[in-house]
């Protein structure tokens, strides 16, 4: 069922650069980004919503953690890469925002953490998946990581992106759904 959350998938992209980490919260999603900045100090996080880096600095250092190693997209130029893994916190709504971004990067393999309970999968219906991975015994914290979930948030992105006029700039994930999506 969460491989049709986002509709009908044809034909497989094996060159695709993202790699998806999905969890049922937000907050088991922060949990597992703190982990990983424990375990490898050489990744850096990226976020594309001014919200998203405030809370995910906040978590850092209340974690420990540096929170110079959460940055926003906007203000990430790629000498900031220099020695470093990105990982995105968090997908944009649009996909080609995102592969923007990526152009000039030396890397070819870019890890995203999301979570079902954040706007952009709640407009395609993640509100009642949530509750079915609950009965299957999914745990909060348990990821979910295969190429069908990738490819199925970036078909959303697709959709999204058909319905997008004039983007509109906010700073939430919410906000840019809310101004943008018709």
């Amino acid at each position: 069922m969460l491989f049709n959350l986002f509709g009908k998938k044809d034909g497989d992209d094996e060159n695709h650069v993202f790699t998806d980490r999905t969890y049922v919260s937000t907050a088991a999603k922060m949990k597992a980004c703190a982990e990983l900045a424990k375990e490898k100090p050489n990744h850096i996080f990226i976020c594309w919503f001014a919200d998203t880096a405030t809370k995910f600095k906040d978590f850092f250092i209340s974690q420990g953690l540096n929170e110079n190693l959460v940055i926003e997209a906007r203000q990430l130029h790629t000498s900031k890469l220099m020695g470093k893994f990105p990982v995105f916190a968090e997908h944009y709504p649009l996909h080609e925002k995102e592969l923007e971004l990526l152009k000039n990067w030396p890397t070819e393999k870019i890890l995203v953490f999301s979570a079902l309970d954040e706007p952009l999968f709640k407009h395609f219906g993640s509100d009642k998946i949530i509750p079915l991975f609950k009965i299957m015994g999914i745990k909060e914290d348990e990821v979910i990581e295969h190429a069908m979930v990738s490819k199925s948030i970036r078909k959303g992105q697709e959709k999204i992106a058909g319905k997008v006029i004039l983007e509109q700039s906010a700073d939430s994930q919410e906000e840019w759904m809310r101004k943008n999506i018709k």
